[in-house]
Parts: structure tokens; sequence; C-alpha cells
């Protein structure tokens, strides 16, 4: 099953031109079983989201892009309450939520923030990224070897010619956010890179 795991829309990404369920649309026609949602630093009102649901043709996941000291991290399982700039902070409220950090587009603007010391803040990091390059990807990719799980993949969409430009391919069946948190913990996943 192949879920794009990081996919903004708007109102609630400033940044993204997408609709919600055009992208879940969009998604649908090209081949993909489900999305994500990870909006900038806000997570999806619990009743927008299940309408969301109800009309989108594949499963949509919710998480979150967030900002912090450390670069852009896609948080999965972590309540709003949680969210935080300080990455140290962030992983302290992913430890007591169960939830799970992975360091988005790490090569992208080639300040790699992560040390020695701050690696453990992240279970991996996103590996493959629609809007990168390849050669940020292949560094991506190459650094997701050094972390506890494998890395994700998702297409960073903003606007339609984005979606579905990379995903995380599932060995099993994902159907809700708490499946996709399992899945992520079992490491039974792969991020590729996929033609639009």
């Amino acid at each position: 099953m192949l879920i794009d795991l990081h996919c903004h829309t708007l109102p609630r990404s400033a940044c993204s031109a997408l609709d919600p369920l055009e992208l879940a649309r969009l998604a649908a026609e090209r081949g993909l079983g489900g999305i994500c949602l990870t909006e900038h630093d806000r997570a999806w009102d619990t009743d927008a989201l299940e309408a969301l649901r109800r009309a989108a043709p594949v499963p949509v996941f919710s998480a979150a892009e967030l900002t912090t000291d450390l670069g852009h991290v896609l948080a999965f399982g972590l309540p709003a309450s949680a969210f935080s700039a300080e990455a140290r902070e962030l992983a302290a409220a992913a430890e007591r939520h169960g939830a799970l950090l992975y360091l988005a587009h790490p090569a992208r603007d080639g300040l790699l923030r992560v040390t020695r010391e701050t690696v453990d803040y992240f279970v991996s990091v996103e590996a493959a990224n629609g809007s990168d390059s390849r050669l940020q990807n292949i560094a991506a990719a190459g650094l997701a070897k050094g972390f506890r799980l494998p890395g994700i993949g998702g297409s960073d969409a903003h606007t339609a010619a984005e979606i579905g430009r990379a995903a995380t391919r599932f060995a099993a069946p994902v159907r809700s956010d708490g499946d996709l948190l399992d899945a992520l913990r079992a490491g039974a996943y792969e991020a590729v890179l996929l033609d639009a």
C-alpha cells in the first residue's frame, strides 16, 4: 500500500494551493492508497478531518510538520497540545505520548543540524521527498541508514503537480492513524520515489 506521508493543504498551510478533497482525489487517480496531511505547525480539527475522511476516495491520515530549532520535523501521533519549536522538548513529548518523529527533507538546506546528541530525538528521516533533488534524496536515504527505523517518503505536495512524486510503501494495509503508527513502529515499509 502506497501512502504519501507528507502533504499540505490550503488554508491550514498558507504555502499550499491544494484543496484537501482535490488532494485526495488526485492521489487516488495517481495510484496512491492513502495520504497523510502534515500541515505546518498545526493539527486538523477532529470534526473537519472526519468530514474529509467520509468524502475522500482514499484513507486520510493526520500528522504535522513542525518547525523546530533543528529543522522541520514530521510528527506522527503527537497531540497538538504537545507541539514545540524546541526539538528537545518535542522529543520528550513524543516519548510521553508514544509518538514518532522523523526529520523532514534533511538534506535540503545543506545545513544538517543533527549531531550525535540530537540524533536520538528522531526515529528516522524522510528519505524520499518529491520536492527535493536526486542528490538531496540520495543523501537523505544514506542518512536514514543510521537511525532505528527506515526512512519514510512523501511528496511534500503544495500543488496538484507535486502529488504522488514520492510515498511510503507499506507491507500491509493501513486504515487508521493507529494502524499507521503501528506500521511505522514495525518498520515494515520503504520510502519510494515515483513517477507522478
